[in-house]
């Protein structure tokens, strides 16, 4: 059946365009930024999964936005219908076709960066079993040279061998093999993989060889698909690749060629959002084990009136001895590391919510409006109002130069 994209009299009038949508993957954030351009575009917009990826005899296309693998046979089909044909992601030559793609390489720096900022010194991208001709290669690549040039050891893993594959169902083979891979490697070792179904199997195989995640092995996916990286056993860290901005961007630059605009000499590239972190990389890399249960217990209790002798309970340690664990190995006491997580959490609320500052410093566990002025201000350099004022500006200025086409 075809999806009729309605419209108010607010948006731009209906130009009566059929558009063909082929997507090998349910990705909802991926099809609202789509659907997104559709709605304002007053697109009738036929989504071949609703007849089994095969194409509608009465349907009459004005053109067609892909994501399919380049050897499926309605590839070719649509590079025959002689409309505009846009693809997401360059599975074939860009040269056959317009295409908006990932910023991979940027995915692989921010996955890199976002270990060495929690002060990993050992990582690995482990990739699939057909990592020289996919491109997760290049996700892979630019991982393992950022980690480098940080100053880290980097390593490139896999569990599935050419000629060697084990089915995926046998878990206690691969888990077998994962640990294999990971036994010359030194912990804590912080693992990115190219997608979030494969990070949650990380987490699988370390729980079956006895790792704790993320204590001495953090895995991080990408993707971001909030249905496997919520729910899974070990909530799931995930670079967020920006879909939304990549089917808009598709949609986009269909319309412009269904208006008769010129073909882009290059692939229009999306740079990813960043990471959003979950439980299986909150942590900082440490060699000793009882100040990361303490690092632990402290984050996953931010929001109680929380204080040291309660973390100090918490995992058994004197209150003394558990502030010479962390001016060892963090070089901070117990109550700095407390007020700057605090903080993180509250810059993340200012700019993504429009709760009130009270009501975020309550949220984040300061019991004392006070004290919570003075230790963000101490932190940032500002107000929690100001910093909220100057982070939406820098979000607005990103949007012009995204919607523009500035570097």
């Amino acid at each position: 059946m075809a999806e009729t994209i309605s419209n108010t009299a607010s948006e731009v009038s209906a130009d009566g365009r059929t558009v063909l949508l082929a997507l090998h993957s349910q990705n909802e954030v991926l099809k609202s930024g789509l659907y997104d351009h559709a709605r304002r575009a007053g697109w009738n917009v036929v989504d071949l999964r609703y007849y089994n990826m095969e194409l509608p005899e009465a349907v009459q296309a004005d053109g067609v936005i892909f994501h399919l693998a380049p050897e499926e046979a309605m590839v070719r089909q649509f590079l025959r219908m002689h409309v505009p044909v846009v693809q997401i992601e360059d599975y074939l030559l860009h040269q056959k076709c317009s295409c908006v793609i990932s910023d991979r390489r940027a995915v692989g720096r921010i996955a890199a960066e976002h270990f060495a900022s929690r002060g990993f010194r050992s990582m690995a991208y482990l990739h699939s079993e057909e990592y020289e001709h996919s491109m997760g290669e290049l996700i892979g690549g630019s991982f393992v040279e950022r980690a480098r040039s940080l100053g880290a050891r980097a390593d490139l893993i896999a569990v599935q061998h050419p000629g060697q594959v084990i089915p995926w169902k046998r878990e206690g083979a691969l888990a077998k093999r994962f640990g294999e891979a990971i036994s010359k490697l030194h912990l804590p070792l912080g693992i990115f993989t190219f997608h979030d179904i494969m990070a949650v199997r990380i987490c699988g195989y370390c729980q079956a060889i006895g790792l704790r995640v993320p204590e001495r092995v953090a895995v991080l996916g990408a993707g971001n698909d909030p249905y496997k990286c919520d729910f899974a056993a070990t909530p799931l860290s995930s670079v967020d690749p920006n879909y939304f901005s990549l089917g808009r961007t598709a949609a986009e630059l269909l319309d412009g060629l269904m208006n008769g605009e010129p073909t882009p000499a290059k692939p229009i590239v999306i740079a990813p959002t960043g990471v959003v972190t979950r439980k299986s990389t909150d942590v900082l890399a440490l060699p000793d084990v009882e100040t990361a249960r303490a690092l632990r217990y402290m984050w996953e209790h931010l929001a109680e009136p929380l204080g040291v002798p309660d973390i100090a309970e918490a995992v058994g340690l004197s209150r003394r001895k558990l502030e010479r664990h962390f001016r060892a190995h963090l070089g901070r006491g117990v109550n700095e590391e407390l007020n700057r997580k605090r903080i993180e959490w509250c810059c993340e609320l200012l700019v993504a919510t429009k709760t009130t500052v009270k009501a975020i410093a309550e949220q984040t566990g300061f019991t004392s409006g006070k004290h919570f002025f003075k230790v963000f201000r101490e932190t940032t350099g500002m107000s929690p109002r100001k910093y909220r004022l100057v982070q939406a500006a820098r979000l607005r200025e990103a949007e012009s130069s995204e919607t523009h086409g500035q570097p």
